[in-house]
């Protein structure tokens, strides 16, 4: 006699503790941890506990003929991190996006992985564009709306570039969403059958189980509808304690029981002061307290003086011991035990069993299972079909069953194309539904590849079911320029947990043209300050804008410059590169000195990213000073990198309003390890002053007093900030606006 094999366990609702111990501190220090290094291992990492949960972690080991370090270190060298996915769920893909913004910044993870694709990108267009208030409010409307999900919104978003990789093979995707589709036409008949069948369990129980397997037999049958492993938990060890029943060989139900244990013996009062006070110390650093304490960078002689946290480093490792599959058998074990002692008769055995099978089909016929409930199925095949044909249900067990066969080779798809596939070489993240990740979980344990798997913070609520039918009806543009013909929705039980059954995402590929449309909606945004105008446009309508409203924003951004009587010709469509560069270089000029006489009351505030050091080089020119001073005139924003002693600082730097400076060791550490630069970088667009920045993410600029102007107008949309990436474009800027300022400076100092 064996229990149901459960769905995946939702472990993360057993951890009761710690919430407030992951929160990241994003202030600023005055005293780093001495010798600390500038880097955490990607395997130690945690996430505040308001974005997401790490839900299991595998340190896999090299492969034979891995390098020597891989084998000196007994690890792979690469580690996976797995988010599971949950469709038309606002906060979940926010929690996503926050997720993969936070490995790109902190942790260097510039791949992602994606159910639901078969193309590549960054969307370097939309990532182009200067972040603002317009851009956050337009991208988070169209995550908030579901238009956008939350890699994408990432994307777009994040400071530094996010490279979206499709893992799909595009015709095992169709193929999948063919049954899909084939299966809805018969849900509703597939419901009310179940339905009947349950009823009929369920009134059987009642006449035939005794009193204390019909208690057991509610709380086990209601964790397989929630998997809340947080309220089973206890329930199970209490009924195993009054039957006696030893467990002692189950090493992970004791493990968890362990756990639990740990949870309730910390003083929170007493924890919640040891971590404000050792956090202090650690304020300039991107970390949280888990990652420190995993990291290494809290020295174990430092810990004597604070007992709580010393607790929790001791939680920490407990929990690295987990093993989602394996906890999952002790526990069917364990269930199949206490059965061992509440089954009195034959009839009652019976009837238990029939009622895991249904459990178990029901899973099946919903599209809610678990590659270990398909597996469970296939040790029990003749059975089911035997019972499920006298239910009327054959032909819907076939229809799902062909289902999951294809969305198990879609699984060996993706999980070869991340073992071998160049493009997806090193550390990457992955999003996946919850089959799939369970699937992709146990290969890469099998192949000795480590990973994490993390599941966003949903804020207690459920997916919006009604929105993601709605969305998954729609006629979606591919990237190719046909339109797809299918319409279809998900159907799924109302619950507070993942919703483990979901095996099609809902993305379709959409990231082969978001980089079309985002930028088009978000000049239409610009124009007329209506957000639901811009949508209209994202999602390929024609908004008339008025020729006032063109030419106000055009002429604020610097696009046209008109000319008394002449006929000004507006084009929404941005900057045309080479025909400004073909124009006569009086025009040139014209159209330069406009820009740089945009007052801040026509544009966003601009930023200047460079050091203390670059900038006090430059201070031995004249104009470098009043270049400087007019910038923060106009109220744009300089920001340095105090690379050197403050003693060693010009004055200048510290009695000037505007210029910011930031505690890091150069112009990188700035932008990718310190938080506040970061939410700095997210209102305002930059521009950045060091001959030779690496990369291609930002526009670099010389190290020479015209940047001090060059920045403002490369900073003033979209369309000039991905033009300035052309050398021969910023070259020729750079020419005219130092042609300007010979003219002009010698003006305004008389």
């Amino acid at each position: 006699m064996s229990a149901l094999p459960t769905r995946r366990l939702f472990v993360a609702s057993v951890f009761l503790i710690i919430a407030f111990t992951a929160a990241p501190i994003f202030s600023r220090s005055e005293t780093p941890e001495p010798g600390a290094d500038t880097s955490i291992a990607l395997l130690n990492l945690a996430f505040p506990e308001e974005i997401g949960k790490v839900r299991e972690r595998f340190a896999g080991r090299p492969k034979e003929g891995a390098s020597l370090a891989a084998s000196q270190t007994g690890k792979n060298p690469r580690t996976i991190l797995q988010i599971q996915d949950v469709h038309a769920h606002t906060i979940a893909q926010q929690n996503i996006a926050a997720i993969l913004e936070r490995l790109r910044t902190v942790f260097g993870i510039e791949k992602v992985a994606l159910e639901g694709a078969w193309t590549s990108t960054s969307l370097p267009k939309s990532h182009a564009i200067p972040t603002s208030r317009e851009k956050q409010l337009l991208a988070g409307t169209l995550l908030d709306d579901g238009r956008i999900l939350g890699p994408s919104y990432a994307a777009i978003m994040c400071p530094r570039s996010i490279t979206l990789v499709g893992m799909e093979d595009e015709t095992s995707y169709e193929k999948n969403r063919v049954l899909f589709l084939a299966h809805l036409e018969k849900e509703k008949e597939i419901v009310e059958k179940l339905r009947t069948y349950g009823a009929s369990l369920e009134e059987s129980q009642r006449s035939v189980w005794g009193p204390g397997l019909l208690a057991f037999g509610s709380d086990f049958l209601n964790f397989r509808k929630t998997s809340d492993l947080g309220k089973f938990f206890p329930v199970l060890l209490k009924t195993a304690g009054a039957q006696n029943i030893d467990f002692s060989d189950l090493a992970q139900v004791t493990l968890m029981r362990e756990i639990v244990t740990s949870e309730k013996n910390f003083e929170k009062e007493r924890l919640q002061q040891e971590v404000k006070r050792l956090m202090r110390e650690y304020k300039n650093t991107p970390w949280t307290l888990e990652e420190l304490v995993r990291g290494g960078k809290i020295f174990p002689e430092k810990l004597g003086s604070y007992p709580e946290i010393k607790k929790l480093t001791h939680l920490y490792q407990l929990r690295d011991q987990i093993s989602l599959a394996d906890l999952t058998a002790q526990i069917e074990n364990l269930t199949g035990r206490i059965l061992g002692k509440l089954v009195r008769t034959p009839e009652e055995n019976a009837l238990w069993e029939k009622t895991e099978r249904f459990y178990l089909a029901r899973r099946i016929f919903l599209l809610q299972a678990s590659p270990a409930d398909i597996k469970a199925y296939e040790s029990k095949k003749i059975l089911f079909e035997s019972e499920f044909a006298v239910a009327g249900l054959s032909e819907a067990l076939s229809l799902s069953l062909d289902f999951y066969e294809v969305v198990k080779k879609r699984d060996e798809i993706f999980f070869d194309r991340i073992v071998n596939d160049p493009s997806l070489a090193g550390d990457i993240a992955i999003v996946t539904g919850g089959f799939h990740t369970d699937g992709l979980s146990q290969r890469f344990r099998d192949a000795g590849i480590s990973y994490i798997t993390v599941a966003p913070e949903l804020g207690g609520t459920v997916m919006n079911e009604e929105l993601y039918n709605e969305r998954m009806r729609e006629n979606r543009g591919t990237g190719s320029g046909e339109r797809e013909t299918h319409s279809f929705n998900v159907p799924h039980s109302t619950r507070s947990a993942l919703s483990d059954g979901q095996t099609l995402s809902e993305l379709r590929n959409a990231i082969a043209w978001i980089d079309d449309r985002f930028p088009e909606s978000y000049e239409v945004l610009m124009q007329t300050h209506d957000v639901r105008e811009a949508k209209k446009v994202f999602l390929g309508d024609v908004v008339a804008v008025s020729r006032p409203a063109r030419i106000a924003h055009l002429s604020r951004g610097g696009k046209i410059v008109p000319r008394p009587g002449a006929r000004v010709e507006v084009s929404a469509s941005g900057l045309r590169v080479n025909e400004f560069m073909a124009k006569p270089r009086g025009e040139q000029l014209q159209t330069v000195r406009g820009w740089l006489t945009q007052g801040p009351e026509l544009r966003e505030k601009a930023m200047l990213v460079s050091s203390v050091s670059i900038l006090a080089k430059m201070l031995s020119e004249e104009k470098t000073v009043k270049l400087l001073e007019e910038a923060l005139n106009n109220g744009d924003i300089i920001s340095l990198a105090q690379d050197v002693p403050a003693t060693e600082m010009p004055e200048l730097f510290s009695s000037l309003r505007g210029i910011d400076r930031f505690e890091a060791a150069d112009i990188a550490t700035m932008i990718e390890k310190t938080p506040r630069f970061q939410r700095l970088a997210k209102k305002h667009p930059f521009a950045i002053m060091e001959n030779g920045y690496p990369g291609g993410a930002y526009v670099v600029l010389p190290e020479k007093p015209v940047s001090l102007a060059l920045f403002r107008i490369i900073t003033l949309n979209p369309s000039l900030y991905q033009a300035a990436k052309d050398p021969a474009f910023l070259a020729l800027l750079e020419d005219l606006v130092t042609e300007i300022l010979s003219k002009e400076l010698p003006k305004k100092s008389v």
